[in-house]
């Protein structure tokens, strides 16, 4: 029984051996040699079945050239491509595409380095652009895609999400100025809702597009002032609130960015004014109630009573008639608290005659 199992022992290890001896055989059968492919590249380096096989470089013939491993006649494993233009890639093959880890030389000086697939830039990679800019992130088919960082020479920089190497989506780009955005964009454009920022210290928060603050937003000055309303590309346009940092309010409509239309101002110290505006000055017809009771209705032009009106002074005297400048001016009736009544012409706030 021992001297048997011996036998099968010893058998055994022959057998491994055997194999041994013909895997070795077999895996020699690489040659050193050349190939010429249909398109006229030729090929020289190791071969297996009379095909590339192993390590090898390819001289093409419009003047590319590959050194690397091959596979069944194909570019497969590491290898470095120098293309005629002058461009270069560095990294990994799969069946002739590049695929794997590897790293582009453009021409332009641009450099990529990270994932390809199929010979596209796709996944994680990173591009040192000739400029200064860096882009860290993820790629595909060539395009900056899903989440990335976008660094430029001038210290300006995006981190957000990219769609066919825009910014688009949810992102913040903080500019050299001191300048911050942070919301949504679309063809990187700020587009949506968003924050700015000001270096200045103003603050805008609401609604972009294109660009432009469009739509619901409220405005914080620096200096304490704040607008909440309507905005149509970039400006104050709609209903609006403007509240003043010393306590003046108006609420109506807006034109460009200034009180156009319809709207009420009323001052820190007690007098309001509701009627039509333009250009920030009461214009059109409107009342205005000071502090101290007086309360003029009438015709306003740039920011002055001028046409006609009523004015109800709180002593009890009353004018009817023509303003000019703010003052009576023109012809106009004036009555006092007593019933005293004078009819006739008025110059500068003065009676000049019946």
């Amino acid at each position: 029984m021992h001297s048997d199992n011996i036998v099968i022992r010893t058998l055994s290890v022959a057998t491994i051996l055997l194999f041994s001896v013909v895997g070795s055989l077999h895996a020699q059968k690489i040659q050193i040699g050349s190939y010429e492919y249909s398109d006229g590249a030729v090929y020289q380096g190791e071969l297996s079945k009379g095909k590339p096989s192993g390590k090898g470089v390819t001289h093409f013939k419009n003047g590319d050239r590959h050194e690397g491993q091959y596979l069944k006649g194909m570019r497969h494993g590491h290898g470095v491509y120098v293309f005629s233009d002058g461009e270069k890639y560095v990294g990994d093959w799969f069946q002739d595409q590049q695929h794997g880890v590897g790293t582009y030389y453009f021409i332009n000086n641009n450099r990529y380095e990270g994932l390809w697939f199929r010979d596209y830039q796709h996944g994680k990679g990173t591009m040192y652009y000739y400029n200064g800019d860096v882009y860290v992130g993820n790629w595909e088919r060539d395009m900056r895609e899903g989440h990335g960082s976008y660094t430029f020479s001038n210290g300006a920089s995006y981190v957000g999400e990219w769609k066919k190497d825009m910014r688009e989506g949810e992102g913040v780009f903080d500019w050299a100025d001191g300048n911050r955005y942070e919301g949504t964009w679309k063809e990187n454009k700020k587009s949506g809702h968003g924050t700015f920022v000001y270096a200045t210290g103003d603050k805008y928060t609401g609604e972009w597009q294109n660009d432009e603050q469009h739509g619901r937003g409220i405005y914080m000055f620096g200096d304490g002032n704040v607008y909440e309303g309507t905005y149509v590309r970039g400006q104050r346009t709609g209903e609006g609130i403007f509240t003043f940092k010393n306590g003046d309010r108006y609420v109506g409509n807006f034109l460009d960015g200034n009180q156009n239309g319809h709207g009420t101002f009323t001052w820190s110290g007690g007098a309001v004014y509701v009627g039509e505006w333009k250009d920030n000055r009461q214009h059109g017809k409107g009342k205005y109630t000071s502090a101290n009771g007086d309360v003029y209705d009438g015709d306003w032009v740039d920011g002055l009573m001028e046409g006609e009106g009523i004015l109800r002074q709180a002593d009890g005297t009353k004018y009817k008639g023509q303003f000019r400048a703010g003052l009576k001016d023109g012809h106009g009736i004036q009555e006092d608290k007593d019933g005293n009544r004078f009819e006739g012409e008025f110059r500068a706030g003065e009676m000049i005659g019946r």
